[in-house]
């Protein structure tokens, strides 16, 4: 398969990149460090020499319909969309601005949404191809401090969830991956995030852990499929009950109130 992978460069994305190399798939890569990409290109193509890299800000909302062309034209077609790359937004609401809701949404929702529209007319023309959007668990547990970031995510979601109604017969798929806590550079504190609250570092996957889920998942026909069984329990837990799901995690989060 010809698999596109967005952040590509560190964390998930370049596992995950690096985990379906291995396994022989032609991976398309795309982020906007060119030396990290490049590191993780090398690595790639030991395994599937016929893969490449594209140097982009996705968050350059306007340049992602050519550059989806661009990369579906050289690769002969990308069988396989994983909307990967998205930034943190750690940041209580009374201390948000537009700017911030604003910038965090444009990464996060209305960048893999416009290249989900840029490739979707040619895989619903070839008759066959997948579109995976990753998420977060900021949707299905508790999103204290990051309300703008777990918002993209939601949206994205329903996005998914409407492609995966409206695609019936059309022979593309859609899925949604669920990634819990993760040991890598998108879960360090950055400027303009406020710092993380102390949690249990044996909570955390590694991006190798999440790469190898997130490709089992390819060729899982649900529509949601979570990192593991703590994060779906937990999301069904919240599904269940949400009211007292979320007064249970007031409780719990008074201390940082």
């Amino acid at each position: 398969m010809r698999v596109l992978v967005t952040g590509a460069s560190s964390g998930i994305g370049a596992a995950t990149a690096l985990a379906l190399a291995e396994r022989g798939d032609t991976v398309a890569i795309v982020a906007r460090r060119e030396d990290r990409l490049r590191e993780v290109l090398e690595r790639c193509q030991k395994s599937a020499p016929d893969s490449r890299m594209w140097v982009a800000d996705l968050g350059a909302l306007d340049q992602l319909q050519a550059l989806a062309t661009q990369i579906d034209d050289e690769l002969g077609g990308v069988d396989v969309l994983i909307n990967n790359a998205g930034i943190p937004k750690r940041r209580r609401a009374r201390a948000l601005t537009p700017d911030d809701v604003e910038g965090v949404m444009a990464m996060n929702y209305f960048s893999p949404v416009r290249l989900t529209l840029a490739l979707l007319p040619r895989m619903i023309d070839r008759g066959h191809g997948h579109i995976v959007n990753v998420s977060s668990m900021g949707v299905h547990s508790a999103a204290f401090g990051v309300g703008a970031y777990s918002a993209t995510k939601a949206a994205l979601e329903l996005f998914t969830e409407s492609l995966y109604l409206e695609l019936t017969g059309t022979g593309v798929r859609v899925q949604v991956f669920v990634p819990g806590s993760t040991l890598s550079e998108f879960s360090d504190d950055k400027p303009g995030n406020e710092p993380s609250m102390p949690r249990d570092p044996s909570q955390f996957s590694t991006p190798e852990e999440v790469a190898a889920s997130l490709v089992a998942a390819l060729d899982d026909e649900r529509f949601i499929a979570y990192v593991g069984d703590r994060e779906a329990g937990t999301s069904a837990s919240k599904c269940a009950d949400p009211n007292a799901f979320l007064s249970g995690a007031r409780e719990q989060l008074r201390a940082f109130l």
